[in-house]
């Protein structure tokens, strides 16, 4: 059993240190009625009596150890349990009150320190330097990738941390101009999962508005109910991707692939989905109310529930040529179940 000063008593150290402190108090307690007893009987000894005066004695001794005998036993088990209970319930109270807040300390100091490196590396994030805030990007899809053990931190805490982690790299999508350090932002978002063993990155109900996503690999991701409002997701990958719910009113999604993606309940109205390919996609009650939706590919996309509506099919996605979506449908070879 090993002790870090820095890290304070332990329980197990505290009941050591109490069981000692009560076994040292009560060898002092017997030691000292030890020598109070065999004073008394030297004292006694040393004395030059008659034999009448020591018998009267002996007969007194034996009379007095009769009643220590009956007596002596309950008492002396009495002062050793108010000795127990006074030493011990001190002695623990006070250490377990240190320990406490040495604990409560240390744990303050540890948060402090992490929130500090935090910081640092969002204010890097925010630097002139592009090279800064694509080093920054990366750290922050680090720690997506795999929290830092030295992190000393609840489990509450890191929950945190890594749902604000994604919140600051999707707002900085919105944010950032340099088209490498969008880049660098697009892959380190989509690193965290759950479990080590999940196939898809969780990037569940995150906020992407009016993100610049275009070029983004978003392959095998779990963007369900992900808002993706007016954002630019020109030529992005979706392909095996989760998108159950997510919202991509007026969005740019221009050549995006969602191939074999689950597009269940999402919501495409008045978004520019003109050579976007969805071969393969499960598109059940998928709302394309006003899309732009010309050369659109559906090569075995399962339609299922679609609501009926109006989509745009001309080339320029100028509103010149709007058809019904069974319209649409019946063109690209597939009709509404």
């Amino acid at each position: 059993m090993t002790f870090d000063f820095k890290k304070g008593l332990s329980n197990i150290h505290i009941i050591v240190l109490v069981a000692v402190v009560l076994v040292f108090a009560l060898a002092i307690t017997l030691g000292a009625q030890y020598l109070i007893e065999l004073n008394r009987t030297e004292a006694g000894s040393n004395k030059t009596l008659s034999a009448k005066d020591s018998y009267e004695i002996s007969k007194l001794d034996a009379q007095i150890r009769q009643i220590r005998s009956d007596t002596a036993g309950s008492l002396f088990a009495l002062k050793v349990i108010a000795l127990f209970v006074t030493v011990g319930g001190a002695v623990g109270g006070y250490l377990i009150g240190q320990s406490r807040t040495t604990q409560a300390r240390i744990s303050f100091e540890d948060r402090k320190s992490v929130d500090e490196v935090y910081q640092s590396i969002i204010q890097e994030l925010a630097d002139e330097s592009p090279i800064l805030r694509a080093a920054a990007a990366v750290k922050l899809g680090s720690i997506l990738r795999s929290f830092p053990a030295e992190w000393s931190v609840s489990d509450a805490r890191r929950e945190q941390l890594m749902q604000l982690t994604k919140q600051v790299l999707a707002a900085a999508l919105s944010i950032e101009t340099d088209k490498k350090v969008l880049k660098t932002l697009t892959i380190n978002l989509v690193l965290f999962k759950a479990k080590p063993d999940d196939v898809l990155a969780n990037v569940q109900g995150i906020d992407l508005s009016g993100a610049k996503g275009y070029d983004a690999y978003w392959a095998r991701c779990d963007f369900s109910f992900a808002d993706f409002y007016a954002a630019n997701l020109e030529r992005a990958s979706f392909r095996r991707s989760k998108l159950t719910g997510a919202q991509f009113r007026e969005a740019t999604a221009n050549n995006v692939i969602f191939n074999e993606a689950d597009c269940t309940d999402a919501n495409f109205k008045m978004a520019d989905l003109r050579g976007a390919s969805f071969s393969n996609a499960t598109l059940h009650a998928t709302n394309f109310e006003g899309a732009r939706v010309h050369s659109v590919s559906l090569a075995g996309a399962k339609l299922n529930d679609l609501p009926i509506c109006v989509v745009d099919i001309s080339e320029q996605g100028d509103g010149s040529q709007l058809v019904s979506i069974g319209q649409w449908l019946s063109t690209t070879g597939n009709a509404l179940p």
